[in-house]
């Protein structure tokens, strides 16, 4: 297709992307801004700037609900001692590139943009022979309105954009077309270029209020240093018309304007299909971008603080001691009163004769209020008072089970969309690793001595073309499975006392439950073996020289 086509759709799906996304920027910022503990003032409602910080509680508490990071693993689909090796050598290389990319981080990241935004994005990719993971802003996504939100796969065009890039650093690129070098140079060069470089898109702007409501004013000081570029990174279907389908390609547009590259995504990155995991905590069938936790507390936040600061302010005026004076039928010109301590305020007539304390009420159900609007927010997210930490009065042990069983089974919902996307973070961990891995990549292990050890992984010790599975298990799954699975291996344990290869099963499972590695249960039970000791529940037989003498009666 020609790139003056590329480049005319590009713009025109970008700017329908964001008609059909800023109707949610407003509710982005303020939901941002409350939980950074910043409110506006205003002369009618709120004059005070205090925030009781619900939607801060009410995520912290949401993510804590959904659990830690899952434990991932990739099972081999067969059953050969090459594949099993195969499989443990993977699953350590997994485990490398966690803590490496501080993917617990990053999940914990993404679970507050979740919170925030409705929707989190992970951009996967393969750079300096490894994986590489990051959180992308929702601000900075562009995606069909006509896509399945539970399949961003089906969407027409995904944009990554607002990636800023030094020029100098897109000259030196060699993957990027020399023509399109020359003409970003040329464009560059122009009025209209220089115009468009130092133009902000909408979504650019509103995540620079938002900075600059919480006091950052030198936002766009790093561009001074350097020419700053914004890249493009379109995935876009392009119709083949040797294959005669639709074939996604990654383009890169520079400022809209000039192509820098452009390929199948296949030929690209390895493989054909979008390197983004997105999950949203509550996913809606006609919406990609769905509601947030926070889009269900905010307006009643904003109450809960229009009441506190009024509360506030109503305190402030009674400690005051303002009074009103007769001025015994002087002339009277009708003024605003402003409040300040101990003032004086004269009114033509006669309140008590000569002086009179002004009488300001107390708002007497403020309280009451903030706590009621406090525990229908709680109630709304499924979040009980004792998960908030507010010890309860009157409450037994089983009402406080009952109702954590209740909220758990709340969260399930989301808990299901959560490990949806990080099993897609498997799938394009190694479909990424198959394409792209090469070289050598070094892994380091504990050994039970306390020692590293090292190891050179290439791709013949982990590749199976059977292929392998992922399976993903969170945390509070695991300890409740493995919790049964205990009890099951100590009934086999009690009802098999004198199978010694059931017992010996049975010790093997249980070793393997608490988390020790296959090395260390296999010493165990070797020296179980070589001190020749007995299954459990039968006596161990006694030397000649151990038993017991017979004394004489006496």
């Amino acid at each position: 297709m020609d790139n003056t086509i590329l480049i005319e759709q590009h713009r025109r799906e970008k700017e329908q992307s964001i008609e059909f996304k800023k109707r949610r920027f407003i509710q982005w910022n303020e939901n941002y801004t409350l939980y950074r503990d910043k409110v506006f003032t205003n002369r009618l409602t709120q004059k005070q700037a205090v925030n009781i910080p619900i939607i801060r509680d009410t995520i912290q508490n949401w993510i804590s609900k959904i659990d830690e990071a899952p434990e991932l693993t990739f099972e081999t689909r067969g059953r050969d001692n090459k594949d099993l090796d195969g499989q443990v050598v993977l699953n350590e290389i997994w485990d490398y590139t966690f803590n490496k990319q501080s993917l617990d981080l990053v999940d914990n990241l993404e679970k507050k943009i979740v919170g925030l935004q409705g929707r989190g994005f992970k951009y996967w990719y393969y750079k300096d022979n490894q994986i590489k993971c990051n959180v992308v802003d929702p601000y900075d996504i562009d995606i069909s309105p006509q896509v399945d939100p539970l399949d961003i796969n089906t969407a027409t065009y995904f944009n990554h954009k607002n990636i800023f890039v030094p020029l100098r650093a897109i000259l030196a690129n060699k993957t990027y077309l020399t023509e399109g070098k020359q003409q970003l140079k040329v464009y560059l060069d122009s009025k209209q270029g220089l115009m468009q470089a130092a133009a902000t898109s909408e979504e650019v702007q509103a995540r620079r209020d938002r900075l600059e409501n919480l006091g950052v004013t030198n936002y766009d000081d790093y561009r001074a240093s350097d020419v700053m570029v914004e890249l493009n990174r379109s995935h876009k279907l392009v119709w083949n018309k040797v294959e005669n389908r639709f074939v996604r390609h990654l383009i890169v547009i520079a400022l809209d304007s000039v192509i820098l590259y452009n390929q199948p995504l296949k030929d690209a990155i390895g493989i054909d299909y979008l390197p983004y995991a997105t999950w949203a905590s509550d996913p809606d069938l006609n919406d990609i971008w769905s509601d947030g936790i926070a889009d269900n507390v905010r307006q009643m936040n904003k109450v809960v603080n229009m009441y506190f600061s009024q509360d506030l302010e109503n305190r402030a005026y009674r400690n005051f001691g303002m009074y009103f004076f007769n001025t015994v039928n002087g002339t009277f010109t009708p003024q605003a009163f402003e409040a300040r301590p101990f003032g004086m305020y004269g009114v033509p007539g006669n309140p008590a004769e000569i002086i009179q304390q002004m009488n300001i009420q107390p708002l007497g159900d403020t309280q009451n209020s903030i706590e009621y609007l406090k525990n229908l927010i709680q109630s709304s997210v499924a979040q009980t008072p004792t998960e908030r930490g507010v010890q309860e009065r009157s409450t037994t042990l089983g009402e406080i089970e009952l109702s954590f069983e209740q909220s758990d089974q709340r969260q399930q919902v989301v808990a299901k969309q959560y490990r949806k996307a990080w099993e897609q973070s498997g799938k394009i961990f190694y479909d990424l690793l198959e394409s792209n891995s090469r070289g050598r990549i070094k892994l380091y292990k504990k050994a039970n001595d306390g020692t590293y050890r090292t190891m050179d992984a290439t791709r013949d010790d982990w590749f199976n073309p059977k292929g392998y599975e992922c399976k993903v298990v969170l945390k509070s799954e695991k300890d409740s499975k493995d919790s049964m699975d205990l009890k099951r291996v100590a009934y086999v344990k009690n009802s098999f006392q004198t199978n010694p290869i059931a017992q010996k099963i049975a010790k093997r499972k249980e070793l393997e439950l608490i988390g020790w590695s296959p090395d260390e249960i296999d010493e165990v039970l070797q020296y179980e073996e070589q001190q020749g000791q007995a299954p459990l529940g039968q006596a161990m037989p006694m030397d000649e020289e151990q038993l017991p003498v017979e004394q004489p009666i006496q």
